[in-house]
């Protein structure tokens, strides 16, 4: 019936939370040494790691129309010019921008304050630093260490394993071949972590690279013409001052692209005034020469209708030879190279070609900054090159057409002019030839005028162009590190904690193949309860159960377990024979001698007459615990033969328990198995449950030999031992396919030792009273400590 409701009971598989968790809380001390272990590994690799700080600046691009003073034309109204980020953001991170920023901050040359434990990047030095070798000439990486002592300078030459010492606190004075110089002031006291420098000479190329793995760059948002220039570095003042000369320089470059235009225009009227100066030149002594040659002072005129009229006319010659003059300087400018730009806003009274100069020059320094960041290859260069080839060619025919029109206006005009000069046709011969002349003049000066304020204009506009960026934000850095976080390192140092030990016990659990407890015996479902559970008993304490009045830990234990046998017991029916309890094991060492001699003493404590048998006759035990010698007779006398008095051999060493009787192995004999089979052991049974209410039987190991399972029919219950952290768990499979064949009957496990060398679970610390509670399958008078 108890085995009946064992197996109803463990039908399901539950999982035990509360167990699984006292398996690993017993090894707390473990926890404990790892957390503390661990934060104690973590604050030494926060006091000792580089601490790096984030570094951040905002700049927004400005387009032509944003940036510029002048109200925007009709084109620019109209106009959508969309920056593109991505080419910025491309400009901003190249070798030619990235290369100045290098050369600018010297930022080849690397200093480093040497510490016991780490080295920290420094950026104002407490000494004076001249550089004497130039960036070019170096080739590969140069390491020096300067150590400054109370008897002056040693510097350390890393590459060529060279020492060079100066007795004074400068290299100025004593010739070297070191690629710098450097003067210590000795009033500017040094602190002690700051003794010893290291000074690294990298080449340009290695710099600017680590400077881009360095440098982040993006947008602030898809929309936005903002760019986010981000630094992390161990030392906030060296990316401030990247960040700031990277911004410096871009809006520099930028804005010599605009200075271009008006460096175009300026050469453009400094050309056509050398011309127009000599041209005036010649016009005064021809006017001059003319004037002496036919005597003229000074001419009135005739008719003032006539001269109105006919300085209307030739003022609208005038303006009109002015367009034309314009026009063909223009066109003449065609024939240089195809990327250079134009002359812009020279005066051309065609809002559409001016548009069209606009838009050209534009391309022009769109192709630029895209071959710096992209190359001549590359697909967008070669789609600009079209785009200006197209753009010159338009602005070509526009220029060809206004001509053609000014021509033709010119023709028109002429014609209105020679009618009108009809009207004045009785005035001098000489006064006509005068006025051309003074037209001509006058056409030349007001151009020559022209030209000087567009260059006034163009120079002004040189000396003041307008930034290609707004700085936003300057560089900035944080005051909190963003690594090493602290809460992070020590959360992580304390998971870890937690976590390694765990999976170390858990490795261990997983491989662990021997028997713990009793949670083991019933996830096997041997078809068998566990009726007891014996401690670990300490090797200074007694093992033997001598006093019934004993309230140790063994005592007691062995109390719940002769509880527990009874339950194991079949009913009497009336029959007053007593009860035959056999005791084995598996193998040798789990203490089937240890529990049956303990156990009979505590049948015996309740008075009870006990009679122990040592059947083991391979390796009896027995006489150990009684310290008696084991060759006296016993047993295997009466095996051997039946007339033999068993009576006469038993042992009663226990004065407080003298109803307790043993009875040893005695001899051991060659032939065990034919021994405990030729009907005598039965006999002895059969005379000794006539005398005694309990017999409990000490066998041999059933899986080494098959002595137990002769002898099993002819007792009661079998009370089956297993040693905790000793019992291989497939080793009780065995007794398992015993009991399900039906070999072995009322059988009851029992855990000895537990507690010994035990990775989990409860250790036995067991607190016994003068009350006992009955729990069904698991014995009586147990109770545990709170």
């Amino acid at each position: 019936m108890l085995n009946d409701n064992y197996n109803q009971e463990n039908i399901e598989d539950k999982y035990d939370l509360k167990q699984e968790l006292f398996k690993y809380l017993f090894f707390w001390r473990w926890f404990v040494f790892s957390i503390i272990l661990c934060l104690i590994i973590s604050f030494f690799y926060l006091r000792y790691s580089h601490t790096i700080y984030n570094t951040s600046a905002k700049i927004k691009i400005l387009d032509k129309k944003e940036a510029s003073l002048e109200l925007p034309s009709a084109s620019d109204l109209f106009s959508n010019n969309k920056i593109n980020l991505e080419n910025e953001i491309e400009l901003l991170s190249s070798y030619t921008i990235l290369s100045k920023v290098v050369e600018k901050e010297n930022l080849t040359t690397s200093f480093y304050a040497i510490g016991n434990i780490k080295s920290a990047r420094a950026v104002h030095l407490p000494f004076n630093f001249e550089q004497l070798i130039s960036n070019d000439s170096i080739i590969k990486e140069l390491v020096f260490e300067i150590n400054f002592n109370n008897e002056g300078v040693e510097i350390n030459d890393i590459n060529k394993d060279t020492t060079y010492l100066f007795n004074t606190y400068t290299t100025y004075t004593i010739s070297h071949d070191l690629p710098f110089n450097i003067r210590w002031d000795k009033t500017n006291a040094l602190s002690s972590n700051e003794k010893s420098y290291r000074v690294i000479f990298s080449n340009t190329k290695n710099t600017i690279g680590q400077l881009k793995k360095e440098l982040s760059l993006s947008m602030v948002g898809k929309e936005s013409d903002i760019i986010l220039l981000e630094m992390n570095n161990e030392n906030a003042a060296y990316s401030e001052i990247t960040l700031n000369a990277i911004i410096d320089v871009f809006n520099q470059d930028g804005v010599s692209d605009r200075q271009m235009i008006h460096k175009r225009t300026i050469d453009f009227v400094n050309e056509r005034y050398i011309l127009l100066s000599n041209e005036l030149d010649s016009i005064e002594i021809e006017k001059q020469l003319y004037k002496l040659q036919n005597n003229l002072i000074d001419i009135t005129a005739n008719s003032s209708l006539s001269l109105e009229l006919s300085s209307k006319s030739n003022q609208q010659l005038l303006d009109l030879e002015n367009q034309i003059a314009i026009a063909k300087l223009l066109d003449e400018s065609f024939n240089n190279n195809n990327y250079d730009l134009l002359p812009a806003n020279i005066g051309i009274n065609n809002s559409k070609i001016n548009f069209l100069i606009t838009d050209f020059n534009a391309i022009i320094l769109e192709r630029k900054n895209l071959i710096i960041s992209a190359g001549l290859n590359n697909p967008s260069v070669m789609q600009l090159d079209r785009a200006i080839s197209d753009n010159r060619a338009n602005i070509i025919r526009t220029v060809s057409n206004y001509l053609t029109q000014l021509k033709q206006t010119k023709r028109q005009l002429t014609l209105q002019s020679r009618k009108l000069n009809q009207d004045v046709s009785n005035l001098p011969e000489k006064e006509k030839i005068l006025r051309a002349i003074e037209r001509n003049q006058v056409i030349k000066e007001s151009l020559y005028l022209f030209l000087l304020q567009k260059r006034e204009e163009a120079e002004v506009s040189f000396a003041v162009t307008e930034p290609t960026i707004k700085v936003i934000e300057y560089a900035l850095s944080t005051d909190v590190p963003i690594s090493p976080k602290k809460q992070i390192i020590f959360l992580a140092a304390l998971l870890i904690g937690v976590l390694l030990p765990f999976g170390i016990i858990y490795l261990i659990l997983l491989f662990n193949t021997k028997l713990q407890v009793k949670q083991d015996i019933e996830e096997l479902n041997i078809g068998a309860s566990v009726i007891g559970e014996i401690p670990l008993i300490d090797e200074s304490e007694s093992k033997i159960f001598q006093n019934p009045k004993d309230r140790n830990v063994l005592a007691e234990s062995f109390r719940i377990l002769t509880s527990n046998v009874n339950y194991l017991l079949p009913q009497n029916n009336g029959n007053t024979d007593g009860r035959v309890v056999l005791s084995t094991s598996s193998v040798k060492g789990e203490g089937k001698s240890f529990v049956a001699i303990n156990m009979s003493l505590a049948l015996a404590s309740l008075d009870n007459k006990v009679l122990l048998i040592g059947a083991d006759l391979r390796n009896p035990q027995l006489h150990k615990y009684l310290e008696v010698d084991k060759t006296r007779k016993g047993l295997t006398s009466f095996l051997l033969n039946s007339n033999f008095d068993w009576r006469s051999s038993l042992i009663t060493n226990f004065e407080k328990l003298p109803s307790h009787h043993t009875l040893l192995t005695g001899i051991m004999p060659p032939n065990p198995t034919q021994l405990l089979s030729n009907g005598n052991f039965e006999k002895i049974i059969s005379q000794a449950k006539k005398e005694y209410d309990y017999i409990i039987v000490d066998t041999a190991p059933t899986l080494l030999v098959t002595d137990t399972l002769l002898i099993s029919d002819y007792t009661d219950a079998i009370v089956y031992i297993s040693r905790s952290n000793y019992t291989e768990k497939e080793i009780l499979n065995y007794p398992k396919e015993l009991i399900k064949e039906g070999r072995i009957k009322n059988v009851g496990i029992v855990i000895n030792a537990v507690g010994a060398n035990s990775r989990y679970d409860y250790s036995y610390t067991y607190k016994y009273g003068y009350s006992y509670n009955y729990g069904y399958g698991y014995g009586y008078g147990n109770k545990k400590e709170d």
